[in-house]
């Protein structure tokens, strides 16, 4: 068995990666839900209006408590 120079520079995959990985995924599958197309009668057109504000709207609603879990994980380290 021969070990290739790929292999060796695989990057470990860590939690960190796999959680970026994941959450990039699903944003990606919001967004082309709630894509525009050219084909998409109006009143589609309108509940993916309805449906991106309402995405936009829990994002920023989460985004305080994820900052505070933030602090407190680095407060907890240091």
């Amino acid at each position: 068995m021969k070990i290739r120079k790929e292999d060796l520079r695989e990057e470990p995959k860590t939690s960190d990666n796999g959680i970026l990985q994941t959450t990039g995924d699903a944003y990606r599958t919001f967004n082309d839900w709630v894509a525009f197309r050219e084909n998409d009668p109006m009143w589609l057109l309108v509940l993916k209006l309805v449906g991106r504000v309402f995405g936009i709207l829990i994002m920023v609603i989460l985004s305080p408590f994820i900052v505070i879990g933030l602090a407190i994980a680095f407060a907890a380290v240091l």
